[in-house]
């Protein structure tokens, strides 16, 4: 492979594995920079893992085995400390995978290590980083995010075919690759935008823990459009014909609470009422935290919220709401309830109660596309809707934009506006009804706080 010999402090381990920093310095190297590796030397075998970086002989100690700062320029102090953070977490991986076929007991060498390392630690390559934060999010129970991550990685993979895309690959042009191979495809606008922004997110947590390099903007140049989508809000004649509705026990009736419980508590998420528990309930107030974002809720119990709490209560508990409900093999149903002491069991039960809680949500959202068909309502109620009713409603009431905000959790007021700008179009379209109507009613007046 060519690499160039120096001086070097060398990691020894029990057992006669060498793990050492060095830059790849190759004779059919033209450019003034080396591609920083680590070899593993045992049994009189070498493994090589490579990293990301590439250095010039100066910025890099051989003795010390480090990148050294040689300009005093901030950038590049952060740059050299940003390759050092990355060294030691690669070392210490090394270190353990090493100590872990020591324990199997069977004779290794340096290259079975560092094929080991590839396959699992190798963050150089986008597909590496995607599947490792998918693990990491499902060991936190965030499996809708995780769920994301995988739909863009298979996205992702489509693109790039049998190429292992590296990190320090993702320039600008590559990124619009991906972005022109998913139009063509014949994705929406929204969905494009959707999977490079999560593209995005993988690779800036990348960035930040040091396995890309900083300075590097893939993602500057590429477009990020979200077009306008039909808004999901409904009127109130809708919601007094839901909620007066008089349907017998059974599915509907409880689709239809779900709805209701949702709007009630500013459009509270379905996946936090699914998690909701009693235990968030104290006396008139639900404190819960968002799963998506982890913000703390304080939602004060209104009388027709406590009559949907009420009605559930003997039948979910723990649990506050019978969503992720299962069949208790006597014809009745009981909460799914985690078990497993260790965490590997705890993890594999918090996945299949992900999986029922998706299964669960299809049928309530079938349930309530019954419910709209009964009730003759010209779209089919989804538990979004409830979210974006309440914040229309307020919006109406004149209630300020940044509570409105902050009661449907929106880290800016940005976001919010995307439910409300329905809302301002029609009272547009109401003024254009009235100013354009001069051969209608010629006496009619503006009713949208305007002036004859």
């Amino acid at each position: 492979m060519g690499v160039k010999k120096k001086k070097t402090q060398t990691r020894t381990k029990p057992g006669g594995t060498s793990v050492r920093a060095m830059l790849n310095v190759r004779k059919d190297t033209t450019s003034d920079r080396y591609t920083l590796v680590i070899q593993i030397l045992r049994a009189r075998r070498r493994g090589v893992v490579f990293t990301p970086f590439r250095l010039r002989s100066e910025e890099f100690d051989p003795v010390k085995g480090r990148a050294v700062h040689n300009l005093n320029i901030r950038e590049h102090r952060r740059f050299v400390d940003n390759v050092n953070r990355y060294l030691s977490h690669q070392l210490h991986e090394i270190d353990r995978i090493v100590s872990e076929l020591e324990r199997v007991g069977e004779p290794f060498d340096g290259r079975d290590v560092a094929g080991t390392f590839r396959r699992r630690y190798d963050n150089r390559y986008v597909h590496t980083v995607f599947r490792r934060q998918i693990e990491e999010l499902l060991r936190q129970g965030r499996h809708g995010t995780a769920g994301t991550y995988r739909s863009t990685l298979v996205a992702f993979d489509r693109f790039a075919g049998k190429r292992h895309y590296q990190l320090c690959e993702l320039d600008e042009p590559t990124v619009m690759e991906f972005r022109n191979f998913l139009v063509r495809e014949g994705l929406s606008v929204n969905t494009v935008t959707f999977y490079l922004s999560k593209l995005r997110a993988v690779y800036n947590r990348a960035v930040r823990e040091g396995f890309a390099p900083k300075g590097l903007d893939p993602f500057g140049g590429v477009p990020f459009r979200v077009e306008k989508t039909r808004k999901l809000a409904v009127d109130d004649t809708v919601l007094r014909r839901v909620a007066g509705a008089e349907l017998p026990r059974g599915p509907l009736a409880v689709a239809r609470d779900l709805f209701l419980f949702s709007f009630y508590c500013r459009g509270m998420s379905f996946v936090d009422m699914a998690y909701l528990r009693q235990g968030d309930i104290e006396g008139d107030v639900i404190r819960y935290r968002r799963r998506k974002t982890g913000q703390l809720f304080t939602v004060r119990i209104i009388p027709p919220l406590r009559a949907i709490l009420d009605r559930y209560r003997e039948i979910c508990s723990p649990l506050a709401l019978p969503i992720l409900m299962v069949k208790d093999g006597r014809g009745g149903f009981c909460p799914f309830e985690l078990s497993g002491t260790d965490p590997a069991r705890k993890r594999l039960s918090e996945q299949e109660q992900y999986k029922r809680y998706l299964q669960n949500r299809s049928e309530f959202l079938h349930h309530l596309r019954r419910l709209s068909r009964l009730l003759g309502l010209e779209r089919s109620l989804t538990f979004n809707m409830a979210r974006h009713t309440w914040a229309s409603r307020a919006r109406r009431q004149g209630i300020p934009m940044a509570i409105i905000s902050e009661g449907l959790g929106h880290t800016s007021e940005k976001t919010t506006r995307i439910y409300l700008d329905e809302l301002e179009a029609r009272r547009i379209d109401e003024a254009n009804d009235v100013v354009t109507a001069f051969w209608d009613d010629p006496d009619r007046k503006l009713s949208a706080g305007g002036q004859e």
